[in-house]
């Protein structure tokens, strides 16, 4: 544990060096940035944070090692958002340059951020997309019509209330929030979204076709998204479902993982506004 916590430190310490080197080169200025646009860091999750018990039957299906499951998805998943994002912001994909200097980067990053559970969080107080929300006062003015009829519907099962309220999803906490200078000077970046967490579920108490035995599965995608002061902009989990019945990870790739970066692309235009010179 010491020996991996000097290592993190020695990362962080050499990238720091790196920071004051490449303020003196550019002057602070962006590598590449186009004025009009932001330029995004894809980071993908840490393996260590991919969370799946369909990988034996995947890998069966598929012909391929059980290993090479989580590969493909954090791969497919990376490819998919950055053609996303990219329709209206440049992207940098950290996980497909295969310069040993972002590799080290990566870890560095890795090193530099804990996870915590936390309440989904938005530009403004509001939902999972940035809509505003208004805020009641003591007397519970200020409370949005919508948000009234909804909380006063007879309808509503109290379990969907307890599950919205205990809604959480894993966030990325920055304990060196130094190193989103030093990207910024290295890649051009000045928007960071972060994939904290990936989790393929399978609810066996949904049966979608019982003369099948085909089950509800879901894709769970926590994230976080910073700026390069690093102050963090929005955060929270995105979930897709479909049949367990659909084994072919190829096609699970390319029809559920579009589906979660157009999610990510909106909530990354929610944050984005014109670089102002």
């Amino acid at each position: 544990m010491n020996k991996f916590i000097s290592v993190s430190c020695c990362l962080i310490l050499c990238f720091a060096f790196t920071i004051v080197n490449g303020q003196n080169a550019n002057s602070g200025a962006l590598i590449g940035q186009d004025s009009n646009k932001h330029k995004v860091m894809i980071i993908p999750f840490d393996q260590y944070n991919y969370f799946s018990y369909a990988d034996p039957e995947l890998a069966e299906k598929n012909e391929k090692p059980v290993s090479d499951i989580s590969r493909l998805f954090r791969y497919g998943l990376n490819y998919n958002i950055s053609a996303r994002v990219i329709s209206t912001n440049e992207t940098y994909n950290i996980l497909t340059d295969t310069t040993v200097q972002s590799g080290t980067d990566l870890k560095m990053i890795y090193a530099s951020i804990t996870y915590r559970f936390e309440h989904p969080m938005n530009v403004v107080k509001g939902d999972s997309v940035g809509k505003a929300v208004a805020q009641p006062d003591l007397f519970g003015n200020g409370v949005m019509e919508e948000e009234k009829k909804e909380k006063n519907n007879p309808f509503k099962k109290k379990s969907e209330d307890e599950a919205e309220k205990n809604a959480k999803y894993l966030n990325a906490v920055i304990t060196h929030p130094e190193i989103f200078t030093g990207l910024q000077q290295k890649y051009g970046t000045d928007l960071f979204l972060f994939i904290n967490q990936f989790e393929l579920v399978t609810n066996y108490n949904h049966c979608l076709d019982r003369s099948a035995n085909y089950f509800e599965r879901k894709v769970v995608v926590h994230y976080s998204i910073y700026d390069a002061n690093a102050k963090q902009l929005q955060g929270g989990a995105h979930t897709v479902t479909f049949s367990s019945g659909e084994t072919n990870v190829d096609k699970i790739i390319a029809t559920q993982f579009p589906l979660v970066a157009d999610y990510l692309s909106t909530a990354i235009a929610d944050v984005s506004k014109p670089v102002i010179k």
